[in-house]
């Protein structure tokens, strides 16, 4: 595209200054040299180069997360990511003034540095609430005005937000059996609260059947599941129930132990969980980190 005087013009000279290849010292393209440039072969070359360069990145940054010989690197890498400032959700979290479940989605913000609205709502409104909360129930997260529901889908959403949810599957499988039977024990644990809403039995009725479920529940089945968690915790060599830093997993039972043991459940000794060893370390190691203990002290004031 020449002008009428026989050169070209300064744009159309700038523009194929910005197509022609760059010297780079990863090799990818040939300097700056017009007999490789025009040489197909040396070209295709330089472009193959490049694609595998490409490639190998894309394989790596795919499979570091997922085998188990890069997971040193991989925590690392994802907790680096999670923690730039990228844009994050407006998350607001509404539940009762009290820590129940959805104290571990709390923590979880807390510990993973999210921030989020904690939003309380008082026993004797809640059943004017009722009948307009999604699924009749508490807790419900807000993401960017978009209401869940689920205390466990919440923990690995923000868990996923804080790089507190693992990418690797197999490690995401080990946390979520831990998440799983955190569940269990509050099912253990829930029908001695509900017992009290029975319409059926008098107060005094509900108060002894409730003082026999936790009885039975202090001797013999939250020792019986809390045997499970000190069995996990002797698997690991972390002192962690999944890899070498704190996942959604520790934060749960965390979270779940701080309730057992407040002294909310009537029959329920704060000491329950001192036989132990392990269990027991575990929950103060996590409640000794700078970012719940702040929170608890903030909770005092």
């Amino acid at each position: 595209a020449e002008s009428r005087h026989g050169f070209r013009p300064q744009w159309i000279r700038r523009f194929e200054r910005l197509r022609a290849p760059k010297s780079c010292s990863c090799g990818a393209w040939p300097r700056e040299n017009p007999a490789a440039q025009s040489n197909p072969t040396e070209r295709m070359a330089a472009i193959l180069r490049t694609a595998a360069g490409v490639g190998a990145g894309l394989v790596v940054g795919y499979c570091m997360p997922k085998l188990e010989v890069l997971t040193p690197f991989a925590e690392p890498v994802e907790k680096a990511l999670a923690a730039l400032p990228f844009p994050k959700p407006k998350l607001e979290l509404t539940y009762f003034d009290i820590m129940g479940v959805a104290e571990k989605v709390r923590l979880t913000c807390v510990v993973g540095g999210l921030k989020f609205e904690d939003k309380r709502v008082k026993f004797d409104d809640w059943p004017a609430l009722n009948m307009t909360t999604k699924f009749g129930q508490l807790p419900l997260l807000s993401v960017d005005g978009e209401v869940f529901a689920q205390s466990n889908a919440m923990i690995t959403y923000v868990g996923k937000l804080t790089g507190m949810y693992p990418s690797d599957p197999k490690k995401a499988l080990a946390v979520d059996q831990v998440i799983g039977l955190h569940e269990d024990v509050m099912g253990k644990i829930r029908p001695s609260i509900l017992i009290m809403r029975d319409t059926t039995l008098l107060k005094k009725e509900a108060l002894n059947k409730q003082t026999e479920m936790r009885r039975e529940l202090a001797v013999t089945s939250l020792p019986a599941m809390f045997s499970l968690y000190e069995q996990l915790l002797t698997d690991s060599s972390t002192g962690f129930f999944v890899g070498s830093s704190a996942t959604v997993a520790d934060i749960a039972v965390f979270a779940q132990l701080k309730f057992i043991t407040s002294g909310f459940l009537d029959g329920i000794p704060p000491t329950i969980v001192d036989n132990f060893p392990k269990l027991s370390a575990h929950y103060a190691r996590v409640g000794q980190m700078p970012a719940i203990q702040k929170w608890y002290e903030a909770e005092k004031k």
